[in-house]
């Protein structure tokens, strides 16, 4: 059985940790954290099977098979570039880096190595998706004019972790961007972003997008 590193086990990574323990194929799982006692936390919750270290160096001899990173956005090119340069198989959390110019040096890394890596699209697995792309791809839903999404959160996500996300266009537009492609083909985006919660406008970060394709 497998041998599975987590680095960030907060919001979602928690999530993740709890998924992967679960797992016939997983025999161990070790987390870190930026905070040792959070990753202390989860894995004591979770129980046998579930280890955790101090920091990232230390879960990286770990003799791991693959590694997930549900770290902060900022992390993110930094812990795929260390995985994808140890050999070890790299699932990332959305977004690839906080910038464009990054996202394409990582992209370039992982091609010229042979590295494996897989991020956080879960759309493009969803029944739904794949169904919409199949009858785009072999025309049985017509010319397709207007497509419209929208993606909703029950409530504004904490203000620390805004903070640190790269805010809603990189952390959570993103799947978006992502799943009208897939479905529809490439296209150009234009974006706005009213902002209507006062914590998020603190944090640089918006509860309102409205983003526009053009094919």
């Amino acid at each position: 059985m497998a041998r599975l590193g987590l680095v960030g086990v907060g919001r979602i990574g928690a999530f993740h940790a709890e998924t992967l323990h679960g797992l016939a194929e997983v025999g161990e799982l070790v987390v870190a954290d930026a905070d040792p006692a959070r990753a202390r936390a989860v894995a004591e919750r979770l129980g046998p099977g579930v280890r955790w270290v101090a920091d990232v160096d230390d879960l990286f001899t770990a003799r791991l098979d693959a590694i997930a990173v549900a770290a902060p956005t900022g992390a993110h090119a930094r812990l795929i570039r260390r995985g994808v340069e140890a050999g070890l198989p790299v699932f990332c959390e959305k977004p690839v880096a906080a910038s464009g110019a990054e996202t394409a040096e990582v992209a370039d890394l992982v091609e010229k190595t042979g590295g494996r890596v897989q991020i956080g699209f879960q759309r493009r697995f969803d029944t739904g998706y794949r169904a919409a792309r199949a009858a785009v791809a072999d025309g049985s839903v017509g010319w397709v004019h207007t497509l419209r999404g929208g993606t909703f959160d029950p409530a504004p996500p904490p203000a620390e972790y805004i903070a640190t996300s790269g805010g809603i266009f990189k952390d959570c537009g993103v799947h978006d961007y992502d799943a009208v492609r897939w479905v529809t083909g490439p296209s150009t985006w234009s974006s706005t972003s009213p902002c209507t919660c006062a914590k998020s406008r603190r944090c640089a970060g918006s509860t309102t997008l409205i983003m526009t394709a053009r094919s």
